[in-house]
């Protein structure tokens, strides 16, 4: 099993952390306890995330880890993550982040890793996109085209083919008023700021 911890926090991205198993993209290598097998795929990750943390003592995978556990709402027991950091294996590329580890040097990581995963997050968080669009009536089909997509058919049946708000992980809520994360709000100003006027509305 392999996790892109770039997907999690992008100043990671290029780092492969492999879960019982070896190759050469793999930046780090977790081999979880043998009892660890009765626990689900989203459980194995994030104990993997945790022992890679504890081990290099890096902020930003103890991001990961927040942000894996939030978006993927996985828990695993205290006293079976303090048996995986005991019992796993773990091999990897990267040296600590901290060389010496003193009394408090994993919860200083643990914590600036929670506040640097709260920032991350809140660009998940959705706003409120509310477009006015042009007077005229074929500019303005386009501008709808271009963010809603538009229904196509292909020997006799019909497809709905989706537009820029649905590449861009939104929806649309009501006529001309569509819900868009935060971190793709750039993309879509971008592609309409010549088209029409935008308000946002912080949710």
């Amino acid at each position: 099993m392999r996790v892109d911890l770039g997907i999690l926090v992008p100043a990671l991205r290029g780092w492969t952390l492999c879960i019982d198993e070896q190759s050469p993209e793999c930046i780090i290598v977790v081999r979880l306890p043998v009892w660890a097998e009765k626990f689900s795929e989203r459980e194995k990750v994030y104990l993997a995330l945790f022992i890679t943390a504890k081990h290099l003592l890096d902020y930003r995978v103890a991001a990961a880890v927040h942000i894996y556990m939030v978006r993927n709402k996985v828990v695993v027991r205290p006293e079976a993550l303090v048996r995986a950091l005991r019992e796993a294996e773990v091999v990897s590329r990267i040296p600590r982040a901290i060389e010496e580890e003193g009394p408090y040097a994993w919860e200083a990581v643990l914590y600036k890793g929670i506040v640097y995963a709260q920032q991350v997050l809140s660009l998940d968080k959705r706003v409120i996109v509310r477009v006015k669009p042009p007077k005229d009536k074929l500019e303005r089909e386009r501008l709808r085209v271009l963010l809603e997509g538009k229904r196509v058919t292909v020997r006799g049946r019909t497809y709905h083919v989706g537009g820029l708000v649905k590449k861009l992980d939104g929806e649309r809520i009501a006529p001309w008023t569509y819900l868009v994360p935060r971190r793709n709000l750039p993309k879509l100003l971008a592609s309409i700021e010549k088209k029409a006027r935008v308000v946002m509305i912080t949710t």
